[in-house]
């Protein structure tokens, strides 16, 4: 069987060395492709970054990646790489401005050169399929016509290359991508659902979650609801906050709170402060964790009593899936793609309706039966969703692509 030879944009994933929310959907869904394809036979892969020298960095950092293979189009990278290096040990030594100068000169031109022969002379044709998750295709490759593209664009951006073939994550996002750019045939859209990371699972010892609970200062004596975004417009979450707070002050609840997390702890509270005049005697209910690290979102995820999350749009949604997966049932928003992963696993509202949410919260904390069949279904709903899977639809249609037989 004729190996695919695949040129795998990892640029997304060089934010590996980052704790915070660069590491967001779109490193997850890059990182999680990439270990599924190393596994295949399939592939032949070799990594791309818009950065060599931050891909070498972590290659050599990382054990997952110890085997990776990184495509040399040029003597002119590894000069790039030596410079780099370079610049490094300068730094490391604090040595003189004058020599600092004279290696960030050379590191540009040798940069500025390379893209010159990548653009018009380097030969590409070994190359099979070029892979991306977000950036866009670079001009070299695109100049390629030999060369099939595979672009995952992460939401809807403003302007696309023409590539061979566009993978999306939801029939939702599809929709709106053929909506957007209508000259795209549907043909060469492939829906591909993504998964929750591999380190994603129920948790149902307390001891630990209380402990990781102290790690992020979350009272350990206090139900919560939790909430996993960032700041943007479309996460919601003033409308968020302000319902909770009605439905706890409504319910009499003393000992609930709620529980946000994934950005950096300044910036929520900023955030918060500039958007909603919260009164001095409800400050204590809302609780920023700031950025969690990865090896801790099961435990907060399964000591939680429900996930929230009405967002007003989301191209897959995948902290709904992570929590379903972790036992936590769910109220999100009725809208974009987040109907197709919960399914009929939660509570879906309208992310402008108060009194939607205020309702969905109460059943959610008051009906315990209702409570446990959506833990049950969305637990097993969670595992129709894998990188396996997503694998194997990419793959597939990159052999049809080729017009090679499995």
């Amino acid at each position: 069987m004729k190996k695919i030879k695949l040129l795998y944009d990892a640029t997304a994933i060089c934010s590996i060395f980052e704790k915070n929310v660069c590491r967001g959907g779109i490193f997850f869904a890059a990182y999680n492709l990439l270990l599924e394809f190393l596994k295949r036979k399939e592939f032949d892969v070799y990594l791309y970054a818009d950065s060599p020298c931050n891909l070498i960095n972590m290659i050599e950092s990382f054990s997952e990646f110890k085997n990776c293979k990184i495509y040399e189009f040029s003597l002119l990278d590894n000069i790039s790489v030596c410079f780099w290096n370079l610049k490094q040990k300068n730094e490391d030594k604090k040595c003189n401005d004058i020599l600092s100068a004279i290696i960030l000169f050379f590191s540009y031109f040798i940069e500025k050169l390379n893209k010159f022969y990548l653009n018009y002379f380097a030969d590409l044709r070994e190359i099979d399929i070029y892979f991306s998750i977000a950036n866009i295709v670079p001009d070299f490759i695109q100049k390629r016509g030999y060369i099939k593209k595979y672009l995952m664009p992460y939401g809807i951006i403003p302007a696309l290359n023409q590539v061979n073939k566009y993978l999306l994550n939801s029939d939702y996002t599809k929709q709106e991508f053929i909506k957007k750019f209508p000259d795209i045939s549907p043909d060469n859209i492939l829906v591909v659902p993504l998964a929750p990371g591999r380190g994603y699972f129920r948790i149902k010892d307390y001891y630990y979650i209380n402990q990781i609970k102290r790690k992020y200062g979350i009272p350990t004596d206090k139900k919560y609801v939790f909430n996993l975004c960032n700041l943007e417009p479309h996460k919601n979450l003033i409308f968020s906050i302000r319902n909770f707070l009605r439905f706890v002050t409504k319910n009499n609840l003393e000992d609930f709170i709620f529980v946000i997390g994934g950005c950096s702890l300044e910036n929520y509270e900023k955030f918060i402060r500039e958007n909603y005049e919260m009164p001095e005697t409800e400050k204590s209910k809302i609780f920023c964790a700031g950025y969690i690290d990865d090896e801790d979102m099961s435990a907060l995820y399964s000591g939680a009593e429900m996930f929230l999350y009405p967002s007003f749009y989301e191209s897959f949604g995948m902290a709904v899936l992570e929590a379903m997966k972790c036992g936590l049932p769910v109220i999100c928003s009725n809208t974009s793609s987040l109907s197709e992963i919960v399914g009929e696993c939660g509570i879906k509202i309208n992310p402008a309706s108060d009194n939607e949410l205020i309702s969905a919260l109460e059943k959610m904390y008051y009906q315990i039966d209702f409570k446990e069949q959506c833990i049950k279904k969305g637990v097993e709903r969670a595992k129709l969703f894998s990188w396996k899977r997503a694998a194997d639809i990419i793959t597939n249609d990159m052999y049809k692509d080729l017009q090679i037989n499995i």
